[in-house]
């Protein structure tokens, strides 16, 4: 079992998991792993396949799972969904101090640390990126669009270009692909979002991408179930940081795995096409084996 850890931010004691390699390389990067709404550090290993542990094989990788206070993050938006008092959870201070901690006992490399944030999880790394660019290599938004801008709230812009993923399914019944009210089928909503192209494009203008994307289709993999497929949109510039958007045609409101599907009445469908863990270690170049590439050094 990975071990808990804690640390006290504003009188308050947060834990996190920490998944590591039996055998450790120097100076290891990170990836802080942000679950959703009603999900703990710990189901939300589960809910991805342990897709994410996988980077810890090797020792080349440190993956933390922390834990929001009554499982809601303190993210990019203005609405709530379950509790007024998440908005005054320093989470910001969190994550701040989850990355020390990972710099001073995990010995991680400060200039390889990398979030990745699922649904709500993913409104907490859209804060991230706007607030503390600084500290982060690369964000991955999964399942998660940006509020729009009368929803939209973060203590400071930094703005500080940073290569961003995102992906997203266009039946995703939470946070629906097209935009509008996010919410649980219908109920407690919370507030209105950008589309999922509309974030992708404004994380290219961040990075000063005013081009189109080139697209590229993902092999389909034959799998019984409603059918999907996978689109992938690199926006590029010389010189400039990237940004790269998955669109799984077909696809719920799921972290993409080979191995696991949670309920999709509520969820939706999952895909084949596309393990998210592997899109997030490929995009940010992780020194892990995945299917296609040889594992970097």
């Amino acid at each position: 079992m990975a071990p808990q850890g804690s640390l006290t931010i504003g009188g308050r004691r947060r834990t996190f998991i920490t998944v590591s390699g039996r055998i450790r390389q120097r100076r290891p990067a990170l990836v802080l792993m942000l679950h959703g709404t009603m999900q703990t550090a710990r189901n939300i290993r589960p809910f991805a396949g342990y897709s994410f542990d996988t980077y810890a094989v090797g020792g080349r990788v440190v993956v933390i799972y922390p834990d929001a206070i009554r499982r809601e993050w303190n993210g990019a938006r203005k609405a709530m969904m379950l509790s007024e008092r998440a908005k005054h959870i320093d989470d910001l201070g969190f994550i701040r101090g989850v990355i020390g901690h990972a710099v001073a006992a995990e010995n991680v490399d400060p200039t390889k640390v990398f979030v990745a944030g699922f649904s709500l999880g993913g409104q907490m790394a859209i804060r991230l990126i706007h607030e503390i660019p600084e500290l982060l290599a690369g964000a991955a938004v999964l399942s998660a669009n940006l509020p729009s801008p009368d929803n939209f709230v973060v203590d400071r812009d930094a703005e500080l270009a940073l290569p961003v993923l995102t992906i997203h399914g266009t039946a995703d019944p939470l946070a629906p692909f097209n935009g509008g009210a996010v919410g649980f089928h219908g109920h407690l909503l919370k507030g209105i979002h950008l589309s999922a192209p509309e974030t992708a494009r404004y994380f290219a203008a961040r990075n000063g991408i005013t081009g189109a994307p080139t697209i590229t289709q993902l092999p389909h993999q034959r799998v019984p179930g409603k059918p999907t497929s996978v689109a992938r949109h690199d926006y590029a510039r010389p010189g400039g940081l990237p940004v790269r958007f998955y669109t799984v045609h077909g696809g719920g409101h799921v972290l993409p795995n080979p191995t696991h599907t949670f309920a999709q009445w509520f969820w939706g469908p999952s895909t084949r096409d596309i393990c998210a863990a592997d899109a997030v270690a490929d995009f940010f170049g992780l020194p892990v084996a995945i299917p296609g590439r040889e594992a970097t050094t």
